[in-house]
C-alpha cells in the first residue's frame, strides 16, 4: 500500500444494528481512540441529517482501507418482514457493503462477536461467498481489552494507528533538524580547515546543540507512545543527545576558563561534538524504527 494510502487510510464497521448495535458503538470508540474518531465510519454516528444514506455508505466505502465485519450470533438469520433472510435480500444494506468491499478487493476483517459462528460458504448467497476467505477474528466483552488490541494491530497493518501517524511525523521532524544541524556544522568545519575562515560567533557554534537537546525533549514526550522492546533505542538517543550537551557544555567552560582560554580549541571541540552527538541520536532513533505500542 502507498505511503499516502497509509497516511490517509479509513476504518469501515459494518454491521447489522438488530444484530450488533452495542458492540459496534463500543467498538467504534475503542478504534477511535486507537486510530483517530475522524478515521472510523459508521453509519448511525457518521451521516449526517439528510444526506443520501446509499451515497455516503458507497463513498465511504470507496475511500475506506479496511472494512470490519461484525457478526453476531444473529446475523445470518435476522429475517425481513417477508419472511426472508434479510442477507438474501438484494436491498439489504449489509450484503451490498460488503458487495462492495469484496468488488473494490478491500482489506475484509470479519469479527465474531460473542462466539458467533463464521457463516458457512453454502449459508451465503453467491456474492458474499467470498467473505469466507477471509480469517476471522473473535470479541468478546470478557476479553474486551486484549481482543480489540490484538484486532487494532492487525488492521495496523494496512491502516496506521493515531499513535503511528504521530511518531511518522515526528520522526521526520527530527531527522530533518538533526540533519539541518549536522550539515550546518559540517559546514562551518569545513570553512574553518579548508578555506582558513574564523569560526562564526558563539551562538551559530551553540546552534546544533539547541537542535540536539529540542530533539531529547521531543523524544521524551513521546516515549509511552514506543513499543516496549524498542524502547531502549530511545533511551540510548534521549541519553545521547542530554549526556552529550551537558558533556560539551562542561568542556567547553573548561577551555575558555583563564587557566586555558582557547577560544578557537573550544569552537572545534564543540563543532566536532555536535557531529558526534547528532550522528549518534540519529543512529539509535533508526535502530529503534519509531515501532508504535
Amino acid at each position: 500500500m502507498s505511503t499516502k494510502s497509509k497516511q490517509t487510510g479509513k476504518l469501515f464497521i459494518s454491521y447489522r444494528r438488530a444484530d450488533a448495535r452495542g458492540i459496534a458503538g463500543r467498538l467504534g470508540d475503542t478504534l477511535g481512540a486507537y486510530f483517530g474518531d475522524e478515521r472510523v465510519f459508521r453509519d448511525i454516528e457518521s451521516i449526517e441529517g439528510g444526506a443520501d444514506f446509499g451515497n455516503v455508505i458507497e463513498q465511504n466505502l470507496q475511500t475506506a482501507d479496511a472494512i470490519i465485519v461484525l457478526i453476531g450470533p444473529d446475523w445470518l438469520t435476522l429475517q425481513n418482514e417477508k419472511g426472508q433472510r434479510r442477507i438474501d435480500d438484494p436491498e439489504d444494506w449489509v450484503a451490498q457493503e460488503i458487495a462492495v468491499a469484496i468488488e473494490l478487493q478491500k482489506p475484509i476483517f470479519p469479527v465474531l462477536v460473542e462466539n458467533a459462528s463464521m457463516p458457512r460458504m453454502e449459508e451465503l448467497p453467491d456474492k458474499l461467498k467470498p467473505l469466507t476467505r477471509y480469517n476471522a477474528m473473535s470479541i468478546s466483552d470478557d476479553r474486551w481489552k486484549t481482543d480489540v488490541l490484538r484486532l487494532g494491530k492487525i488492521i495496523s497493518f494496512d491502516i496506521p494507528s493515531a499513535s503511528e501517524r504521530k511518531l511518522h511525523w515526528i520522526k521526520l521532524g527530527i531527522s530533518f533538524a538533526l540533519f539541518v544541524s549536522l550539515t550546518l556544522t559540517a559546514g562551518i568545519v569545513t570553512w574553518k580547515f579548508m578555506l582558513g575562515g574564523e569560526l562564526f560567533n558563539k551562538w551559530v557554534n551553540s546552534f546544533p546543540f539547541i537542535i540536539i537537546l529540542s530533539s531529547s525533549l521531543l523524544l521524551l514526550s513521546i516515549i509511552n507512545l514506543i513499543d516496549e522492546e524498542r524502547k531502549r533505542y530511545i533511551h540510548a538517543s534521549i541519553a545521547s543527545g542530554a549526556i552529550g550537551c551537558l558533556l560539551f557544555y562542561i568542556l567547553s567552560e573548561i577551555l575558555k576558563s583563564d587557566f586555558i582560554k582557547n577560544p578557537g580549541l573550544e569552537g572545534m571541540f564543540g563543532l566536532f561534538g555536535a557531529i558526534m552527538v547528532g550522528t549518534l541520536m540519529l543512529a539509535f532513533m533508526n535502530m529503534s524504527g519509531f515501532k508504535a505500542k
